[in-house]
């Protein structure tokens, strides 16, 4: 079986950025100018590169790709030492400054941790409740368990 999840796109940056260089794009198709051929190009690639990871619990492989459409360029690791699952907790910060105004935000942030016998893969990060579905998910299909360090200092495991 193949499991096939989408990790992330682009920053927002590079979403408007896209947005700007179809509409540009359009304005120079209009005018009959071939330089739209460009902007046409850089918006499809601001627009539509996705990264996503692809898990096959057949052959016991798995595969971090970054991708526009159909192509999915990455390459595939073993993962037949596979021990187990985590999820660790981690928090994030991020500063924003404006003029003489500083704010620093600070977030929750969970990370999906695959444990082989001679290194860690990073799966995945995201919110607690996205991560431990796709935990499970992985965990059942692989048939392993998931650790849970974080929930053990909460006392909810």
């Amino acid at each position: 079986m193949i499991l096939n999840y989408k990790t992330g796109k682009l920053p927002s940056n590079f979403i408007a950025l896209g947005f700007i260089s179809i509409i540009i794009s359009i304005w120079r198709f209009l005018v009959l100018d071939w330089k739209g051929i460009i902007f046409l190009i850089i918006s499809i690639l601001c627009l539509f590169t996705k990264s996503g990871l692809i898990i096959n619990t057949d052959e016991k492989k798995i595969k971090k790709y970054m991708g526009i459409f159909t192509i999915k360029r990455g390459e595939w690791k073993d993962i037949s030492t596979l021990k187990n699952l985590q999820i660790t907790k981690a928090k994030t910060s991020q500063s924003m400054n404006v003029l003489s105004i500083n704010r620093i935000e600070t977030t929750d942030l969970y990370k999906l941790i695959m444990i082989l016998s001679n290194k860690k893969i990073e799966l995945m990060a995201g919110k607690k409740d996205f991560i431990s579905n796709i935990a499970k998910e992985i965990s059942h299909s692989l048939q392993t368990t998931i650790l849970n360090p974080s929930a053990e200092q909460e006392g909810k495991l």
